[in-house]
Parts: structure tokens; sequence; C-alpha cells
């Protein structure tokens, strides 16, 4: 049975003014994501990927083209998804509880909110024992867990992610992907994911959209066809190497 895209978008383009002049950022950008999907974008430096996110957030009014969220135009209709940046953004005078439940709070939705629930997600993301600590006392792996699960109590089932693992060192970004997908598996949320890591938007993705430079396009669409829950192991297979092969191609290509 064919699943519904949740976000679909026809025709993007966009561009800035800088110094008098156009600068062509997005043009002409297709693509859909169905419900329960985990996507992950990749391509060259300013190619456009974080602008095409702030577009589907609705935070980028100016551009030519189609944003379709959860069936609604996103000129007619504020689009209900949860966006992190790279940077975890915690609010240093407040605790990991009191940063966690902010979505919350400004929703009006606390005080009738499941503690118990809470309390649970708390430990699924790995931060019991750390409620009361301020973001200053923790590592940088656990600041990334309380941001991002922040990000999912937020309005919406689609997530976009903006390399939320960029700023991390290679053991502690291992474990926050086996986390993350596990977190994943459970809840089945849709993810738009940007990174720069081919060997990352393999192991965590359904599918994986390739960006030309500047002006940004997607170019590929490649399915990822490995089982899940995925296993590291999977990085050594033949597979595993085709896929990786096969977009640093088109990576190059793009340029």
């Amino acid at each position: 049975m064919k699943v519904e895209p949740v976000v679909e978008i026809k025709g993007l383009s966009k561009t800035f003014e800088m110094n008098g002049e156009i600068l062509p950022v997005l043009d002409n950008v297709e693509l859909s994501v169905e419900k329960g999907s985990f996507v992950s974008l990749i391509g060259p430096s300013g190619c456009g990927k974080s602008t095409l996110f702030r577009t589907i957030a609705g935070l980028e009014k100016d551009y030519l083209g189609t944003v379709i969220v959860n069936d609604r135009n996103i000129r007619d209709h504020s689009p209900h998804l949860a966006y992190m940046l790279q940077k975890d953004l915690l609010l240093p005078w407040r605790t990991v509880w009191k940063n966690i439940v902010l979505p919350l709070e400004l929703a009006g939705t606390l005080k009738n909110t499941d503690t118990r629930n809470l309390e649970n997600l708390v430990s699924e993301f790995g931060l019991s024992g750390f409620e009361n600590a301020y973001p200053n006392e923790l590592s940088g792996g656990m600041r990334q867990r309380a941001a991002l699960l922040r990000t999912w109590l937020m309005d919406g089932d689609i997530i976009l992610l903006d390399e939320p693992f960029g700023a991390l060192d290679a053991l502690t970004r291992y474990s926050m992907q086996d986390w993350l997908t596990e977190v994943w598996e459970n809840h089945r949320k849709t993810v738009l994911f940007i990174t720069h890591d081919i060997e990352e938007a393999i192991y965590l993705s359904d599918r994986v959209l390739i960006m030309s430079k500047r002006p940004g396009s997607v170019i590929d669409d490649v399915v990822i066809d490995f089982e899940r829950p995925r296993k590291r192991d999977m990085l050594y297979s033949e597979a595993f190497l085709g896929y990786k092969k096969r977009l640093m191609t088109l990576l190059q290509n793009s340029l």
C-alpha cells in the first residue's frame, strides 16, 4: 500500500539579496517524504540544505514553488513540526528538566502532561539522574540528548535535524547514531536529517537525497535497502561500501 507523503515540495526556488546582487540558493527543488521515514540530505557546503529546512519550517517566506506539510500549503498554514539546529541552544540558567519541558510550557500543556510519560522519555533518552543538572555540567553527547528530547516534545510528528552530531567527537557520534536509530525505531516519527557524513547518512536512513552545488537542487534519491534495526557490522559489508561509493560519486559529480 502506498504511503502518502507528509512533506511534498514542488518547484522550490529561493534567492537572497547580498550587496545589491541576487544570489540564487535553491533551484527547482523537488522532493517528497513519506510518513514515518528517515530521510537524509547530503550535498556540498553552501548548497542550500539549511535554507531548505528553514523554508520547510516556515521561517523563509519569500520563495517560488509549493511546500506542502501534512496536506497543507505552508503559505496558508504554519507547519506543525520540530526543528533542531546543530547547536543544542539549551538555556544555561535552566536545568535539564526545565530545558526539556520548555515546549510544553510555551504551549500551555505542561500541567496536563503525564509526568510518568515524561520520566519514561527522560530514561529512554539516557538522561535519568541528570534532570537537575545544568547544561554546563553535561558532556556534548548529553547536551545533544537533552536538546533532542526537547525537540521530540515539540508540536508535530515531523522533525528537522540540521547536523545534530556535527560538533561531536567520533566515538560520541557513533554512540549517538546508535541511540538515535533505537529511539526512532520506538517512535517512528518522520525525520529529515542534514549531514556531511556519508556513512552516517547510509547508516541512519531509509533514503538519501543528494543536492547539487548552489543553487541547490535534488539530483538523486538513493534508497538504502538495509533491514532494521540497523547493526554496526553492516558498515563492513559489500552493500554498504557500494552505497558509499555511489554517494561519493554523486557528490563529486555535483560539484
